[in-house]
């Protein structure tokens, strides 16, 4: 079972296909999901870490997760300018979004695009079905549009896994 459950599920207009208007991003976390990593990781390291982490709590095999993760991030980058970094992969098996978050307290080069920083990572899974697809990109312009950079600067400065996620909640309205 994913950490989005069903009840929760944004819906747009029965048959309609349509993309649902707001996906919460606080419900996804969990204080056990948010890293804040230590200074002078690299980003494979935290992305092992947000993935075994995310997996430990989902039951999920964190090396075949990892490597859905390494192959996406060997196309083009996913981070913002914002300073927001977004890997993500579609899972085989899982029926709900699977995330995590890591906030650095010192930005984090990115190795794809040097003249772009790390400050947060959001890590999310989704299942690999055609109808899980939409759900898969409302995720991506929600998170986009969450973590700007007010929001990074508020979660680089937090104390703590508890101190984020009441961030993010806030955010979110």
């Amino acid at each position: 079972m994913g950490l989005y459950q069903k009840e929760n599920a944004p819906k747009g207009p029965a048959g309609s296909g349509a993309l649902p208007v707001v996906v919460k991003i606080a419900p996804l976390l969990s204080e056990d999901v948010i890293l804040f990593p230590a200074e002078g990781v690299d980003k494979t390291a935290i992305l092992e870490q947000l993935t075994a982490a995310v997996c430990r709590k989902a039951g999920q095999d964190p090396a075949a997760a990892l490597a859905k993760v390494h192959e996406r991030e060997a196309g083009i980058s996913t981070t913002l300018d914002t300073g927001l970094s977004l890997p993500h992969a579609r899972l085989p098996g899982i029926d709900g979004i699977l995330a995590g978050l890591a906030v650095l307290k010192t930005p984090l080069v990115d190795p794809k695009q040097p003249e772009l920083s790390i400050r947060a990572v959001f890590l999310f899974f989704s299942p690999d079905k055609p109808g899980a697809f939409p759900l898969h990109l409302q995720l991506l312009r929600g998170v986009a549009s969450l973590f700007q950079a007010p929001l990074i600067e508020k979660l680089s400065a937090a104390n703590g896994p508890a101190d984020a996620l009441a961030l993010v909640r806030k955010s979110e309205g």
